[in-house]
């Protein structure tokens, strides 16, 4: 049969028709094609790096998060040996909890600028300098910034501000709960390394750094701000561990204390064992006085044991809360009726600007034994000044003391003792004021009394007790009218170590110096 061609008008119609089903699907099938072309880039490599919708791009070893990234989703994807790179300058909020991961292999989360942007390995972070390089961190509840439980090990932080939790409440970085069953249930090796640490709320913040890990380090990093009204406030504080932790090269600013070691109870009842604290600058604004915060003191320690505390500077502290000593060993069962306080050294520090010096209490718990306090520098412990009583050391009931080679500026007496004795007391080649009462005992006179009773059989000799007599002591020691006759190099710039021609030089125990031979050029780290 022979084709009949179709009209023209029928033709036209078909064209429409084609023309309008052709653009219907060009309409339904785009949005199709840009949607997979999006789930294939999600999910695909762009140059050399995987990215996926929570903003982490994955290179190799490396995860890195942007401004309004995911970081708790890269601390769990992160494995041994990763590096997460949190964006400089952005800011990250919540309560992070650091997943207990396989492998001994540190996972370091750190800025994503260079290291030539950060100040170099082993100087302390300045944050004038370097916040806007660093990522931030906070908490908008008052759950810690940073949790590290259930076993959590091997985390290294390098270049991150911590900003505060809700009204200043708890701990910024929170290692450990205080509820572990057994040791191998403690974090441990994480390392803060050239970080920032600060409160952000105008109630201040209760402690920067809960240190209750073992192998914790701390280094040249800045913890400013934290303080609090009518309760304690610590920089760090460590209680639950059996350590080790080292703090080093920090600047540390708090109310109540820089670092405290013990003061609470926990499960296990650890003792901080095999502890270093070193060249750290610890201090608070004078401007403080005035604004009611709980200040207390600048070390203490209520339960420890083989503690090193070494060329540390310590500035400003007055009566507050409690009486303006600037340095405790004080065992206290606050910690729980195993504390003790054993086998602390220190020495080459600075304390600079404090009510009184130093205050050992031994009764408590299982007791105080083996102290040494050799060549530091206790300047400006002034009485009048700083709200207290300008006392060198205020004692009770310790087991063996060892006070030597120490240059003591001080305003009211050597000695505060009362109580129990202090047994084992050598306090030789010490420059110190006598001032009114010198070795003086509650309930006693000064001098010899105070030792016979409070510390039998002391040897205290070789010394230079300005203004003090000879009839009031047993030991060989000097007797200089006033602190011109001492030659130091320059007091009036701290330097108060002797000149060569100082009267004092080889007058000590066996030939030694008599006072402190520190540079205070190396002390307080950098």
């Amino acid at each position: 049969m022979k084709h009949l061609e179709k009209p023209n008008w029928q033709k036209k119609n078909e064209r429409k028709k084609t023309f309008w089903m052709i653009a219907l699907g060009t309409f339904l099938v785009i949005p199709l094609l840009i949607g997979a072309a999006l789930v294939f880039k999600n999910a695909a490599f762009i140059g050399n790096a995987e990215v996926f919708s929570s903003e982490l791009e994955i290179s190799g070893n490396q995860i890195f998060v942007k401004a309004g990234g995911d970081f708790q989703a890269a601390l769990n994807r992160a494995k041994a040996g990763d590096t997460i790179l949190l964006q400089a300058g952005a800011k990250f909020v919540g309560a992070f909890v650091l997943p207990n991961k396989p492998g001994n292999e540190f996972i370091t989360i750190r800025t994503s600028a260079t290291d030539a942007q950060l100040p170099p390995n082993d100087t302390r972070i300045d944050p004038k300098k370097h916040a806007a390089v660093l990522p931030k961190l906070s908490s908008a509840t008052v759950e810690p910034v940073i949790l590290a439980k259930d076993g959590a090990h091997h985390y290294r932080f390098v270049g991150v501000e911590f900003g505060g939790t809700k009204d200043g409440f708890y701990n910024i970085i929170q290692l450990g709960t205080g509820e572990e069953r057994s040791t191998g249930e403690l974090p441990h090796h994480i390392e803060f390394d050239r970080v920032y640490i600060h409160s952000t709320s105008p109630e201040g913040q209760r402690r920067g750094i809960a240190a209750n890990g073992k192998f914790v380090k701390i280094i040249n990093s800045y913890i400013s701000d934290i303080k609090r009204k009518g309760e304690e406030s610590q920089a760090i504080a460590a209680w639950a561990t059996d350590g080790p932790i080292e703090i080093v090269n920090n600047y540390l600013e708090a109310a109540a204390e820089g670092i405290l070691f013990g003061g609470a109870t926990s499960t296990l009842e650890l003792t901080p064992t095999d502890c270093l604290v070193r060249s750290n600058h610890i201090s608070r604004p004078v401007s403080w006085r005035d604004e009611g915060w709980a200040v207390k003191n600048f070390f203490e320690i209520k339960d420890g044991r083989r503690i090193k505390v070494e060329y540390n500077l310590m500035t400003n502290n007055w009566g507050s809360a409690q009486d303006g000593s600037g340095v405790l060993f004080t065992v206290r069962t606050d910690s729980g009726q195993e504390a003790t306080i054993e086998d602390i050294e220190f020495s080459n520090n600075i304390v600079r600007g404090s009510g009184n010096a130093v205050n050992i209490l031994g009764y408590e718990g299982k007791g105080g034994r083996r102290l040494t306090i050799r060549n530091n520098i206790f300047a400006d412990i002034n009485g009048a000044k700083w709200n207290s009583s300008g006392f060198f050391l205020k004692s009770t009931a310790w087991e063996n003391l060892i006070i030597e080679n120490n240059t003591i500026i001080n305003s009211g007496s050597i000695t505060s003792a009362y109580g129990e004795p202090s047994r084992g007391l050598i306090f030789r080649n010490n420059i110190v004021f006598e001032n009114e009462y010198g070795f003086k005992g509650d309930g006693v006179n000064s001098g010899n009394p105070t030792l016979d009773l409070f510390f039998p059989r002391g040897d205290v000799s070789f010394n230079a007790i300005i203004g003090g007599s000879a009839a009031l002591y047993h030991g060989k020691n000097i007797y200089p009218a006033s602190v011109k006759q001492i030659g130091f190099v320059n007091a009036e710039t701290g330097d108060y170590r002797l000149r060569p021609d100082s009267p004092l030089r080889g007058k000590g125990f066996q030939g030694k110096m008599i006072g402190a031979d520190l540079d205070p050029k190396t002390v307080g780290g950098k």
